[in-house]
């Protein structure tokens, strides 16, 4: 262990959890004024571990340690981490500053601190001139901002925002990723986003959770999620990768011949665990296939190429989008910039599809997979 490594503070420690009985035991640490980002496509897995993280959930096994300090079993109210979320209630009956002030008289803070917090938190979050509102009163991001503003007033040490953006517009959302990236920088908040989508989940530019399920599949930054996925899992959850399944006929430098399923013989980078003639998943990028149309299918016994046919085409404004399908029946995307021309390109069309070996990524065939 370097000394960068013994020196960093790791406020939060999470070892060997599991959130049930059957799911697998995952650990991680978040680092003094974190920020990590939890990914899902099960929101139900996100919401449950952001729950036992905040206390209103026990896990199945495993440990929580708060600054060095065994918080598992410990209730929300005794342990310095808050999470913010649509569940949270906002008091309709009390103004802001009302609803800013409540946990912090319910612990019993001075009068004094109360009032000086609380003018203090209203600036923070801009909501000064709303200050005098009932909660009912205010709009869906006032109440997300009234909700940060009650949660850093108690100054925990780990803040966890779940579902923060699913009640808001696309302006609303904007804005309070904004604001939350800015409180963030400025208080050195410890800080943990249960994400919905990849793009939710890079804004705040720091390591991102990948989970499968309940089960902790890759944590790492983005670029290193989007070219050197752990396995075809993170692969499937982060690049959105297309997952063909095939044997390998051969290993040479790190490059691996696969005969795919759907017919088509293809290279892609092997995995270390990976071995000849074993099966196999590999893993191509939606962004990363290369399509010929109406040119000679190359190829030859050896080496049949691999064909598709186009089953859609949606221009969504950024780039266009394809639905292919394969030999075998299977279906998988395909995505193009908007500047390549691909007039005459419609339902039915066939075309060969390529990569460079270093576009794609093959890992040995799981169970789970």
């Amino acid at each position: 262990m370097s000394a960068l490594s013994r020196d960093r503070k790791f406020p939060l420690e999470i070892e060997a959890l599991a959130l049930d009985e059957a799911a697998e035991p995952f650990s991680l640490r978040l680092g003094q004024g974190e920020a990590l980002s939890l990914l899902s496509e099960d929101a139900r897995s996100l919401s449950l571990f952001c729950d036992v993280l905040g206390g209103f959930a026990q896990p199945a096994s495993g440990k929580i340690l708060l600054d060095g300090q065994d918080i598992t079993r410990e209730p929300p109210e005794r342990r310095a981490i808050v999470l913010v979320s649509p569940r949270e209630p906002v008091f309709g009956h009390l103004d802001v500053a009302a609803n800013i002030a409540l946990p912090l008289r319910a612990r019993g803070a001075a009068a004094q601190l109360v009032d000086a917090t609380v003018k203090k938190m209203l600036a923070l979050v801009g909501l000064d001139a709303q200050m005098g509102l009932h909660g009912d009163q205010l709009t869906p991001e006032q109440r997300i901002r009234l909700k940060l503003a009650r949660a850093l007033a108690g100054a925990p040490s780990v803040l966890i925002l779940d579902g923060l953006l699913s009640a808001l517009d696309l302006r609303a959302a904007s804005k309070t990723r904004d604001l939350v990236s800015r409180l963030q920088r400025a208080l050195g908040l410890t800080l943990i986003h249960a994400a919905r989508s990849r793009e939710d989940a890079l804004w705040l530019g720091g390591r991102i959770a990948l989970l499968d399920g309940q089960s902790l599949v890759q944590c790492a930054d983005a670029a290193t999620l989007m070219e050197r996925p752990s396995d075809a899992r993170s692969a499937r959850l982060f690049g959105e990768a297309n997952l063909l399944t095939g044997r390998v006929l051969e290993i040479e430098d790190d490059v691996a011949r696969i005969h795919l399923a759907c017919g088509g013989v293809v290279e892609a980078m092997a995995d270390a665990e990976l071995a000849e003639d074993a099966l196999c998943i590999l893993c191509i990028r939606p962004d990363r296939m290369t399509p010929l149309f109406g040119t000679p299918m190359a190829g030859d016994e050896e080496t049949p190429p691999l064909l598709a046919s186009v089953q859609s085409v949606l221009h969504t404004g950024e780039h266009i989008r394809f639905r292919l399908r394969l030999a075998d029946g299977a279906e998988i995307e395909m995505r193009r910039p908007l500047l390549q021309s691909l007039r005459g390109v419609t339902h039915g069309t066939s075309l060969q599809l390529a990569w460079q070996a270093s576009q794609a990524v093959a890992f040995p065939m799981k169970d789970d997979l």
